[in-house]
């Protein structure tokens, strides 16, 4: 019994300096439902069908959206999630996490919105299918990969800020780091993410793909400095699909 309570003392311990893991374990659900095929659809829908059709399929492509958001883009900002947390009294650093995270994949929704009313767009405006699409959103990605702003909001993701340690001050700095943090991520990845807004959230292996790429280049100093290879594998990608494999 002495040694289960050390265990578990030793446990609580690492998760004290760890608070993010509750947020992690809002990805593994999110992945979870991805997984079990929560809101399945094969990529942007309903752009043949009639207007109310097209209501529903744009609220079902956005709630698929955000769960895939949550898969994808929380993970990358776990090190800010437990900046909040450590930087936050402990009587309001579950409620300051909670902010920031909600915070933060609002602003993904909010893009997301744009993102998917551009593929509509482009489907009636160029009369392209899936495929050419997704091909010229791969094209761009790799392209961005190389720009100068890609590497600034890459190079930017270890900036943290000063929280206020209570009221709606603190309230307010959690926020605005939110949505600082989240606007860098966007900067960095809307291109990659435009291809996910194509290939649709049930679409698994794009998302695994995207997603250690995206968890490579933001979290590891190797990736950081080879952003040229990610863009090569985009390449590779984009000459793969549109030899239909």
């Amino acid at each position: 019994m002495a040694a289960v309570r050390t265990g578990w003392d030793g446990t609580a311990a690492r998760l004290r300096w760890a608070p993010e893991w509750q947020v992690a374990v809002l990805v593994a659900l999110a992945w979870a439902a991805l997984l079990a095929g929560a809101g399945a659809h094969g990529g942007p829908a309903g752009h043949e069908q009639h207007v109310h059709a097209h209501d529903a399929g744009f609220l079902a492509a956005l709630a698929g959206w955000t769960l895939m958001v949550i898969a994808m883009m929380v993970p990358v900002t776990l090190p800010a999630v437990r900046h909040v947390g450590l930087n936050s009294i402990r009587p309001r650093r579950q409620w300051a996490m909670a902010l920031y995270t909600c915070v933060y994949v609002t602003v993904w929704v909010g893009f997301g919105v744009v993102a998917l009313l551009a593929v509509r767009g482009l489907h009636a405006a160029l009369m392209l299918d899936d495929r050419a699409l997704l091909v010229c959103a791969l094209i761009v990605a790799a392209i961005w990969q190389l720009t100068r702003a890609k590497r600034r909001a890459v190079l930017a993701c270890k900036r943290t800020v000063p929280l206020p340690p209570v009221g709606r001050r603190a309230d307010l700095g959690c926020a605005r780091f939110a949505v600082a943090q989240a606007w860098r991520c966007v900067c960095s990845c809307w291109a990659l993410m435009g291809v996910m807004a194509l290939a649709g959230h049930a679409s698994l292996l794009w998302m695994a793909g995207l997603t250690a790429l995206i968890a490579v280049e933001e979290l590891t100093l190797a990736g950081r400095r080879r952003l040229g290879h990610a863009a090569a594998l985009l390449a590779v990608a984009a000459a793969a699909v549109a030899l239909g494999a």
